[in-house]
């Protein structure tokens, strides 16, 4: 008798519902949760212990693409090969192998299939709130699908690495954003800050992060008030128009890093959701980005003027001036700054050394280390003579 052992589930509610296995060759396997008579996935398991499974036997990218969101759970199941059906039954749990029987006649009339439209990231899963209250704190999972996720549970090192740097940048100029519109607030330090709890969870490339500092007596993180606006960015992903219209009216460092996030994801061939908890939460919030989605935001973004700079102000002493360069400095009452003359900036001709002025600029990043240095440079577009 054909066996698969779990491997790692995909879909949680009160249990496993949706999940992949392997066979004793390593081909892959979507297992769902059904009833004799057709249990819609939305319904509970039964209580009484006996589980029952649809297994086909599915194509690895396509499970890939199943994970990432690009394919409801529908199509992954209907594609699959028509001698690879079966079910399972266990009153065990699925800890142990599967033990599957052929499917006799055919999938489509089976009434074991799912309707239309369920996709992975779609689905709260009440996981990541549960993981929220054991550590009593908030939480934030990132679920990878590079393409070398396809047949193994890995991701190439470097892509790692900057998958990490900028989850962490997106949430901090988040949480600045939210400091700069209320200063009078306390805040505390490293507020803006996570921590990988988990770098390697089962199933798909998935890490947990951890709030660095606690909840405060209220049960509130800053975090938790920052992380709204990160999701605004992600929101109409699937529509660069409307994303387009969020950004405009959101220019700056978080915007941005958003940009920076998104090359990324092209470049790669990697689709990207992340999912949030707080203790106190009824569901976690979902957003994310297809692998497919990626490449025309990019395109779209890119010719947003100045999307990533922020104005600022500047009153001190000219200090000097690089012609060849456009480089100038200018000594403020925090500190020497410099920067350079903006694309269509004025000229610097005539300044007077030792005089005072203010420089209106924007303040853009050019690079993030990896881990977390920022350079910025100040882009000059006019000067007044104070």
């Amino acid at each position: 008798m054909k066996s698969v052992h779990y491997k790692g589930t995909l879909f949680y509610y009160d249990g496993p519902q949706v999940f992949e296995a392997r066979d004793a060759i390593g081909g892959h396997y979507a297992a769902v949760a059904v009833e004799p008579d057709a249990r819609s996935l939305s319904e509970p398991p039964p209580g009484e212990g006996r589980e029952r499974y649809l297994v086909v036997g599915v194509a690895p990218e396509q499970l890939r693409l199943f994970r990432g969101g690009e394919i409801d759970l529908r199509s992954l199941l209907v594609g699959s090969e028509e001698d690879e059906h079966y079910t399972a039954t266990t009153s065990v749990g699925i800890d142990g192998p599967l033990h599957l029987e052929r499917l006799t006649g055919s999938l489509l009339d089976s009434g074991m299939l799912p309707d239309p439209g369920f996709l992975l990231h779609d689905r709260p899963s009440d996981g990541l709130v549960k993981e929220a209250r054991q550590r009593n704190n908030l939480v934030l999972e990132v679920v990878a699908e590079p393409p070398e996720a396809a047949t193994q549970h890995r991701i190439r090192a470097g892509n790692l690495a900057e998958l990490l740097q900028h989850v962490q940048t997106m949430v901090r100029k988040a949480h600045r954003e939210m400091r700069k519109e209320n200063p009078l607030a306390h805040w505390q330090p490293n507020q803006d800050l996570l921590d990988v709890v988990v770098p390697a969870a089962a199933g798909s490339f998935r890490v947990l992060f951890e709030a660095a500092g606690t909840l405060n007596l209220l049960g509130e993180s800053e975090i938790a008030t920052a992380l709204p606006r990160v999701d605004r960015l992600f929101e109409h992903a699937a529509s660069p128009d409307d994303t387009l219209a969020v950004i405009e009216a959101n220019r700056g460092h978080l915007a941005g890093a958003y940009l920076k996030f998104l090359r990324f994801l092209r470049e790669t061939q990697t689709g990207v959701h992340y999912s949030w908890a707080l203790p106190n939460s009824e569901q976690p919030t979902i957003r994310g980005v297809a692998e497919r989605q990626a490449a025309p935001l990019v395109e779209v973004l890119s010719h947003v003027h100045k999307l990533g700079s922020e104005p600022i102000t500047l009153e001190g002493t000219f200090e000097k001036f690089n012609r060849n360069t456009g480089m100038w400095g200018l000594l403020t009452a925090e500190g020497a700054r410099s920067g350079k003359i903006g694309d269509g900036g004025p000229s610097l001709d005539g300044l007077e050394v030792g005089g005072s002025y203010r420089f209106y600029c924007d303040d853009e990043i050019e690079e993030v280390s990896i881990i977390g240095e920022e350079k910025h440079v100040l882009h000059l577009n006019r000067q007044e003579r104070l």
